[in-house]
């Protein structure tokens, strides 16, 4: 797996649903974006999947707990800014019993509220639950085929997201939520009752700061996501799924039914082989034999401890594809035969699921489809080649019309009464390829197929290996359509006027279907496309706004700086002002003393002068003073 992100991303959506089984898996698996999207002006609905009864919890009143739960939800999501809520009221702690109802309750929230983003938890979670809602949704998008109904349009269109609650997945997205923190913290509050039970938001949180390790210092809290797309669905089962998220598929065994022969045609290709057999060893039934057709190669090699019993079929010499396929037709034991080729893959669950539909009554063949992917070589992968496309070509609704003018079955997806085949009679060892068409098409002469739109094996192409009859490309074989009208020859008594005029109307429907499905996709396209132009036009609007407030910033800038330059330049004049008042305070008290000193001293004298000249006055109304007067005068 490769190691987690090192660098933090931002998720944008006009609108948004998160699937949580259970009150309190949405703060806890994704809490920090709901409220950033909610933020953002994004529309987040919640869909509550089960009751909140407690489930397996010993709970006194359950009535009241579910209640008391749904309560504390409705708190939360407003804590978190969401637009809305809805619940399935499926039992808590039994939703993988009631898988049906998940899925027609999550086609309903999303056909009504239409979000472009789906959050979805984990299958890689330890709660039952958890993983069953991701099953829930696995089962509601696999079958969706191109070119979509207008009802499974805005289904195709989802991004969708894996959180995780309480086991770490194989993140390719981290969110920094360290912003969030109090909001994730208000939201869990709400929550008390399950708060009461154990310590889930220091658990969240530590999961949250876990996730920081591969990030620069700086984030302190990072929600870890999984990026997937509805083809990720339509393309792989269940448990293809879960292994390429880097999880362990839980497979229940069947042990009864049926005995299948899988017929496993090989030739000096034991890497291939070996895992087309483990594919098989894998498988949840275990009803069956694998036939290995060795067609001339090196005698290949079967591990010792191989699970399944091994019927081989060793050729001294290359008999071709149909001699390959006859003998292992011939050498199986089983009630239903199906065919394996090397190169080719089952998905865990492929034996069971046509099993499951052949038990039908009045099933003799039935088919699901193959999802084709493209491998190259890759230095980097220890296998040396790595998977870099994935599409599914071919699934189609038996028409026995259509049949006749192309073939659209992949052989590895079929599952056949084996004593049809000895009615159909042997395969052509004329066609060094086409055997399958031809086959199928005699096949579709005695009996009807019956289809299950569901993906359980894997037809794969090498680039440049040379290890498929075709190629990637096969239109580009010199022989391809000299087979394929020797095909064509071989069956012309069946191609009737009007079983051909049925089965062109029915490739040009397709055409028409799939032209007008491209059309849509462009006009979507074109839309989006003025969408980004118009938002390119918004974002040059607002980098010229950045630019000029920017230049504006600058400048109040710079007059900041002046203007800090100047209240220094006034602090240190004001700080002389200051000392200089204060120093003309201090002489003015010394003068203000010495004044009043002087006054004083003054008035003092004024008392003495009025002394002494009230003192004359008496000393001149004296006898004395008039003699001396006289005196004065005489002499």
């Amino acid at each position: 797996m490769t190691p987690p992100p090192g660098r933090t991303e931002t998720v944008r959506a006009a609108s948004a649903l998160v699937l949580a089984p259970h009150f309190d898996d949405e703060v806890l698996g994704c809490g920090g974006l709901m409220a950033q999207l909610a933020a953002s002006g994004a529309v987040v609905h919640v869909l509550f999947l089960t009751d909140g009864s407690g489930g397996v919890e010993a709970v006194a009143d359950r009535a009241a707990y579910r209640d008391r739960r749904r309560a504390e939800a409705a708190r939360a999501v407003a804590a978190l800014g969401v637009a809305g809520l809805d619940t399935l009221e499926i039992p808590d702690g039994a939703l993988d019993r009631h898988l049906d109802a998940a899925v027609a309750g999550l086609r309903r929230a999303l056909v009504t509220w239409r979000p472009e983003l789906l959050l979805v938890p984990s299958p890689l979670e330890i709660t039952a639950d958890h993983r069953a809602a991701f099953a829930a949704v696995h089962r509601l998008l696999a079958p969706l085929r191109d070119p979509v109904s207008a009802e499974d349009g805005p289904l195709r269109a989802l991004q969708i997201l894996l959180y995780e609650v309480n086991h770490p997945g194989h993140p390719d997205l981290l969110v920094d939520v360290s912003a969030e923190r109090e909001r994730i913290e208000a939201a869990m509050a709400c929550h008390t009752s399950q708060e009461e039970r154990h310590p889930y938001l220091r658990a969240g949180l530590g999961l949250r700061s876990w996730r920081t390790l591969s990030l620069e210092p700086g984030v302190e809290l990072a929600e870890a996501y999984r990026r997937l797309r509805v083809e990720d669905f339509t393309t792989r089962s269940p448990a293809q799924l879960v292994r390429h998220l880097g999880g362990l598929p839980e497979v229940a065994t069947v042990e009864g039914g049926p005995l299948v022969s899988v017929i496993v045609r090989t030739r000096d290709r034991p890497e291939l082989l070996a895992e087309a057999l483990a594919s098989l060893a894998e498988g949840s039934y275990r009803r069956a034999e694998v036939v290995l057709v060795n067609d001339g190669g090196a005698p290949p090699v079967v591990p010792a401890d191989y699970p399944l019993p091994v019927v081989r079929v060793d050729r001294a010499v290359s008999g071709g594809r149909a001699t390959a396929a006859q003998a292992g037709v011939e050498a199986a034991h089983g009630t239903y035969v199906t065919f394996l080729d090397d190169d080719d893959l089952a998905a865990p669950e492929h034996l069971e699921t046509l099993v499951g539909l052949v038990r039908a009554a009045g099933v003799r063949v039935a088919y699901t489809d193959a999802a084709v992917a493209v491998y190259a070589l890759d230095p980097a992968d220890p296998q040396g080649w790595s998977c870099r496309e994935r599409r599914l070509p071919y699934s189609r609704d038996f028409d026995p019309d259509v049949l006749l003018v192309d073939n659209y079955i992949p052989f590895n997806t079929l599952l056949i009464e084996r004593a049809l085949c000895a009615e159909v009679g042997p395969f052509d060892p004329s066609l060094p390829f086409f055997e399958d068409w031809d086959f199928l098409i005699r096949l579709a002469a005695l009996s009807p197929f019956h289809h299950l739109a569901q993906v359980t094996c894997e037809y794969r192409h090498f680039r440049g290996g040379a290890h498929h009859v075709f190629g990637e490309r096969p239109r580009e074989r010199g022989d391809f359509l000299e087979v394929k009208a020797r095909v064509l020859a071989k069956h012309a008594e069946r191609l009737r006027p009007d079983v051909l005029a049925r089965a062109v109307d029915a490739l040009r429907a397709d055409i028409v279907r799939e032209k007008e499905s491209a059309a849509g996709a462009r006009r979507e396209g074109e839309a989006l496309r003025q969408s980004l132009s118009a938002a390119r036009a918004d974002l040059d609007a607002l980098n010229a706004a950045h630019q000029a407030l920017a230049r504006e910033r600058f400048l109040w800038e710079e007059r900041y700086h002046t203007a800090n330059g100047e209240r220094a330049a006034l602090r240190e004049h004001s700080g002389k002002t200051a000392d200089e008042l204060r120093r003309l305070q201090a002489q003015e008290q010394e003068l203000r003393a010495v004044v009043d000193d002087q006054t004083a001293h003054l008035g003092r004298t004024y008392g003495e002068i009025e002394r002494l000249g009230r003192l004359i006055q008496e000393m001149e109304g004296t006898r004395a003073w008039r003699l001396h007067r006289w005196w004065q005068r005489k002499a």
